[in-house]
């Protein structure tokens, strides 16, 4: 658990620590108010139960001769009143401090997420060759949402209302330290003793929710990404069957950990209503007469009603962490993946004038470090010339490709653009300075004009240089990507030439 918390308290950015901190105060705070309210029934019982404990209770005597009442009715009416006003401000100051928590909790996933996928975007290309996307999507979506519902938010909670329960008890401790520890002991045995039967579930299922997790997301992405060939070779039921199992244990599993989180609840309501009789029976044999245990009891009864509901927040916070534990572990260590260098050189081009040369490339992917893809490779490609790079599958042909484009960095060798070496300065320039057409056209989900200008914010995209880009390609593709959609009479209704000043109208 205190790992748990070390690496929770280590996600957060300097800022956030810091409105941590501020949210600790204002909890404090509202602990004290909560505990005003509770104290301040005593009185208004006491008056009402015991009308001659106005002139011999002190406190009541020293309040009535000091605001001048005289008669003992208007009194404890002003009493009640004084209770009521304290407990409707404490409801107001914790539904502020609650929110105020709630805000805080849940802005880290707009947090967790941006930085997550931030330290992604900036890992090697390698990295990408090694992590399943689905993957890096599910700790960015899912599991980072599931680090605030289950983590953040139970911690948050957790602390709010067990700064009520100390006062509560410490109120209770003042009041009558024997009932006090009575009720301390039998409270942490119950809930101690249901957490050692279930924390060890927890953690399993809280593992397998991941394992479970990461397969629906990759299982959808596969089906939905390769649909033509998912319908070509029969592939649905198998695809079908396999998301369908892994959301079940998804499913299962959260169901699980709820009721684990609840199932103490209707335990404790019980031990508190029996513990209530046996404090008023205690009370009354004390005393010999009701109306004397009744201010006691309406204490007891008042700080139960207070406490027992922030006791099940805490056990149920308490269960969410064991649950979300695994998930915390991940999401931990790739927040603290260190980027690689920034490329330099991105204003300006490293132009080509004479030829392309590979000197010497040796290069093995992280996982494969004995069975080197490329050894001892050089070639030279002239400037305005064609070459094709022909070979078997698993010859090497992409590691060349990504080789030249500087997304691979060879473990030896260098890359030549006429006599300069490509290096982490240059880069960008070169990057700059290649038009590259892969083998498959990847194309964002958003307007032809976003796609030709890849990358900028559609209220930057530059519209003749979209245009301009039109013009550079054949007609007939500019026609063909009008007609995306449509079948038919629709597209032979499209005119034959036509220019990409009309094409960039009808985006």
């Amino acid at each position: 658990m205190l790992t748990t918390l070390k690496q929770l308290w280590e996600i957060l950015s300097p800022p956030e620590r810091r409105k941590a901190t501020f949210m600790l105060f204002l909890v404090v705070v509202m602990a004290g108010i909560e505990t005003a309210g509770v104290v301040s029934i005593v009185p208004f019982l006491v008056a009402i139960s015991q009308p001659e404990a106005i002139e011999t209770n002190r406190v009541l005597a020293w309040l009535y001769q000091h605001f001048e009442f005289t008669n003992r009715q208007d009194f404890i009416i002003t009493l009640g009143l004084a209770s009521a006003t304290t407990i409707v401000f404490s409801s107001a100051f914790k539904t502020v401090t609650q929110h105020t928590l709630n805000r805080f909790t849940h802005l880290q996933l707009h947090s967790i997420s941006t930085r997550l996928l931030r330290n992604y975007l900036h890992q090697p290309y390698t990295f990408f060759l090694q992590r399943n996307t689905a993957d890096l999507s599910k700790n960015m979506l899912s599991e980072a949402d599931q680090a605030i519902i289950n983590l953040i938010q139970p911690v948050a909670q957790s602390i709010a209302q067990a700064a009520i329960v100390l006062a509560m008890a410490l109120l209770l401790f003042i009041y009558d330290p024997t009932i006090a520890i009575s009720i301390a002991l039998v409270m942490s045995a119950l809930y101690g003793s249901i957490y050692l039967l279930v924390r060890g579930r927890l953690a399993h299922i809280g593992a397998d929710r991941i394992q479970a997790n990461q397969e629906r997301y990759q299982s959808s992405n596969e089906a939905l990404n390769g649909i033509k060939d998912v319908k070509l070779t029969g592939a649905v039921d198998a695809y079908l069957s396999r998301f369908s199992q892994a959301v079940r244990r998804f499913a299962r599993h959260r169901a699980a950990s709820d009721t684990m989180a609840q199932a103490p609840l209707y335990i404790v309501e019980a031990t508190g209503y029996c513990g209530l009789i046996v404090i008023a029976i205690v009370l009354m044999m004390r005393s010999g007469e009701v109306s004397q245990a009744l201010p006691a009891l309406g204490l007891y009864g008042f700080a139960a009603y207070r406490m027992l509901p922030a006791v099940q927040v805490m056990y149920r916070g308490i269960a969410k962490i064991r649950f979300a534990a695994p998930a915390l572990s991940r999401l931990h260590k790739d927040l603290r993946l260190q980027p690689e260098p920034p490329a330099q050189g991105s204003v300006t081009t490293l132009p080509l004038q004479k030829e392309i040369r590979l000197e010497n490339i040796s290069f093995h992917y992280p996982e494969r470090e004995n069975a080197p893809t490329l050894e001892h490779f050089s070639i030279t490609i002239p400037a305005n010339t064609s070459t094709a790079i022909i070979g078997r599958s698993g010859s090497g042909k992409s590691t060349l490709m990504d080789t030249l484009l500087g997304l691979l960095q060879p473990q030896q060798g260098r890359l030549f653009i006429d006599d300069t070496p490509v290096t982490s300065e240059n880069l960008r320039a070169w990057q700059r300075a290649i038009g590259y057409v892969p083998q498959h056209i990847y194309l964002a989900d958003a307007s032809v004009a976003a796609n030709i200008a890849f990358g900028i914010a559609p209220n930057e995209i530059d519209m003749q240089a979209v245009t301009a880009g039109l013009g550079l390609a054949p007609r007939l593709e500019v026609q063909a990507l009008l007609a995306f959609g449509k079948s038919g009479p629709d597209v032979a209704e499209r005119p034959p030439r036509l220019g990409p000043e009309s094409f960039v109208r009808s985006i």
